[in-house]
């Protein structure tokens, strides 16, 4: 047998190299050979080496995490800039609101609002409701549970619910959803069957005008329940809205879904001719009573409602004109003004939608109930369908009709062409995890689009029976120290470079702008991220004085001062946990010099030029005033021309606009040259400091060790090839 030495090996390679080409002796090609195969083992010997250098110092370099698997690419650094002195929208106080679904202990919210299926069959003179096919078509005694001392069979209870809940958590705005539907439960006596004897005999009819004498205390023995008596006898009882009574009232709920959840009424799906008409008719009916409540509808359950009313069949059939918009939202506002100008009263003050998102993982776990890190990653993305063109999510509903995404901006577009003048909320949203810290986050982005999307009312609808982690994010912006301290009424203009894997919030009082308010949040799994956030302003110079954040029993507890890093050109460092999220109290002292004169006068001449500009073309701006037991008047245009796109989680330079389809100038557009370019020395320290996010993320001892690696295999390859001299 051959003996298959290396000497043989190597006489055999060069052979066949010899034979294949033109190519020196094959002395030569061994002896050249020989050497590779040295320079191979001073590889070798030193990449071992490099293994167990590295292996010895490794746990001080690696990130402990759920599973080490970064699930969507995570950031190591977060670059943030903020200018105080660009002040955009006012922020709604009526945001951070809640349904009464459950326990409410310890949330700070401006609005409560009662839901659930059982709110469009609720009689109010019996107070019996049925759950439908949610509740398993019983009728039943509802609210189960009455705040209202006295008489159990007085009429009403839901409402009293409602109004003692508000005193209790001190909410300045109570909405009621009256009902649409035209049925109600005449008992409650349980299951409800779907025959012919049933429907006439265990339901009522709902007649939104009663056209005789309203009663202090209903007739309960005919077979009808008139809304709008429903009406005066809260008025009676609690004041029309502008004396603390109901500050508005919601057309029923989810409108699209009534022959779904009322299957044993043999419902047809509602029409937008049938809804229309409804929504004028009871509309007329509660302004005649209480001219200042205001008007929410039509409350439909989410995007695919909006763009068809859930009844595609009905919606192709159009016909004439109505065959023009491009979906439900358009023919709703185009028809409700319509009918205001015939009625001479405005019919709808506020368009309201619910939304709950339907985005899933890759593996089609839902994100509004799914659990695990998958779950997670995606939850904290999924607000991004609010306001993001760039973005899509994972779900049927959005794959198949992205053109009305980003869905606030499409809405506040309707709302422009169709019916200017009406407010947006969403008086019921979940986008999950209310368990979870991914849920506080996700939580904290919805707030924060809705500020600057300049949103008028939403309310969290949790469908977790735990959802503190959500409460807790609310608290953030509306009671952070526990004293009613909150976020700010104003928004400032903050970026975060696009990035997909945090967000920020910026905002100040009116009356005290020197106090900057900044929220911002670390959507890693499992590692930290270094912020620095750059102030560009020459007025004020910013510390730290206090910060507070969430911790894993849902708790807002104060910061460690020491954790942030300020430096005299305006720049603030700190690092950030995974999933985490902080707010920031920085305080402006006079230490820099003055803004001079010219500086001033350029910019209040811009905002006034601005302002006069859209004004001319648009109607007043809203102006919204402090949380109190009224209303603000609707006066304003949400979502006009002149609102400004700033403060977003994931911001590009072009969103950063004034969103306007009249050319006219944005705010951020006319300050950014007067404030930024008046004296650049001012920053250039900033843009040349070391900081620990210009470091690429690795490890000084790593460097270090890498480095000297890599100089050893060159002086080892060098050394064979031209010192080594052995045969």
């Amino acid at each position: 047998m051959e003996n298959f030495s290396n000497k043989n090996i190597e006489n055999n390679c060069a052979e066949a190299l010899q034979s294949s080409c033109f190519l020196p002796p094959k002395e030569v090609i061994c002896k050249n050979m020989k050497k590779i195969k040295r320079i191979s083992a001073v590889i070798s010997a030193i990449t071992a080496a490099a293994v167990a250098a590295l292996s010895t110092g490794w746990d001080e370099c690696s990130v402990s995490g759920a599973d080490e698997r970064e699930i969507i690419p995570e950031s190591s650094t977060g670059t943030i800039t903020i200018y105080p002195d660009k002040t955009a929208s006012e922020i709604s106080p009526y945001i951070y609101g809640i349904n009464d679904k459950g326990d409410m202990e310890g949330v700070t919210a401006t609005v409560v609002k009662l839901s659930g299926a059982e709110i469009s069959s609720y009689n109010w003179e019996t107070n019996f409701a049925n759950g439908g096919t949610d509740g398993k078509n019983r009728h039943i005694d509802y609210p189960e549970k009455a705040y209202s001392a006295g008489d159990e069979n007085a009429p009403g209870k839901l409402a009293d619910n409602l109004y003692v809940r508000s005193l209790t958590g001190n909410s300045p705005m109570r909405l009621l959803t009256l009902q649409m539907m035209g049925y109600a439960a005449a008992d409650g006596s349980g299951v409800v069957s779907s025959d012919e004897l049933s429907r006439n005999t265990r339901w009522k009819k709902v007649l939104f005008s009663k056209e005789d004498t309203y009663l202090n205390k209903p007739d309960t023995k005919d077979n009808f329940v008139y809304t709008d008596e429903y009406v005066s006898y809260l008025v009676n009882r609690y004041g029309s809205a502008n004396e603390g009574g109901m500050n508005g009232y919601l057309l029923d709920s989810e409108p699209d879904r009534w022959a779904e959840r009322f299957s044993v009424l043999g419902l047809e799906k509602v029409t937008p001719e049938e809804l229309v008409s409804r929504s004028v008719e009871l509309s007329s009916s509660v302004k005649t009573i209480d001219s200042e409540a205001l008007i929410f509808a039509p409350s439909l359950s989410g995007l695919q409602g909006c763009i068809n009313l859930n009844n595609q069949t009905a919606w192709n059939n159009r016909s004439g004109a109505d065959k023009e918009y491009s979906w439900f939202i358009d023919y709703y506002l185009a028809s409700m003004r319509k009918r205001e100008e015939d009625a001479g009263v405005r019919l709808l003050d506020v368009l309201d939608v619910h939304y709950f998102t339907e985005a899933t993982t890759p593996m089609g776990v839902s994100v509004l109930t799914g659990s695990g890190d998958e779950a997670r990653a995606y939850r904290m993305q999924s607000v991004r369908t609010l306001w993001d063109s760039d973005y899509t999510e994972n779900s049927p509903t959005v794959l198949l009709n992205k053109q009305f995404t980003p869905l606030i901006p499409t809405l506040q577009a309707s709302i422009r062409i169709n019916y200017p003048g009406t407010k947006l909320s969403f008086s019921e949203y979940d986008f999950g995890g209310g368990d979870d810290m991914s849920g506080a986050i996700a939580q904290i982005d919805a707030l924060g689009t809705f500020a600057k999307e300049e949103v008028y009312l939403a309310c969290l609808s949790p469908v977790s029976t735990d959802y503190s982690f959500q409460k807790a994010a609310i608290n953030l912006f509306n009671n952070y120290d526990g004293s009613g301290s909150g976020f700010g009424s104003k928004l400032i203009q903050a970026e975060n470079g696009g990035s997909s894997m945090n967000s920020v919030y910026a905002a100040a009082d009116t009356e005290n702008p020197e106090t900057v308010r900044v929220i911002v949040t670390n959507k890693n799994l499992i590692n930290p991220q270094e912020f620095e956030i750059d102030l560009q302003t020459v007025r004020y110079s910013y510390t730290v004085t206090s910060a507070y954040t969430i911790d894993e029993n849902a708790e807002i507890i104060p910061c460690d001062a020491e954790m942030f890093s300020s430096r005299s050109d305006n720049t603030i460092s700190f690092e950030a946990p995974p999933l985490s999220a902080y707010l920031l109290v920085l305080s402006g002292s006079e230490e820099h010099s003055e803004v001079p004169a010219q500086t001033s006068e350029t910019a209040s001449e811009s905002v006034t030029a601005d302002t006069e500009a859209t004004e001319s073309m648009t109607a007043p701006s809203e102006t919204v005033t402090s949380a109190d037991s009224s209303v603000p008047e609707n006066t304003g245009t949400a979502g006009s021309d002149s609102s400004i796109a700033v403060s977003s989680g994931d911001v590009n330079d072009d969103a950063v606009s004034d969103g306007s389809e009249s050319g006219t100038t944005s705010i951020s557009e006319t300050l950014s040259e007067s404030y930024l370019s008046e004296d650049p020395d001012d920053f250039s320290e900033a843009a040349v400091t070391d900081s620990p996010a210009q470091s690429g993320g690795v490890a000084m001892p790593v460097k270090v060790i890498v480095s000297a690696l890599a100089a050893a295999v060159g002086l080892g390859v060098v050394y064979v090839l031209f010192f080594d001299r052995k045969k």
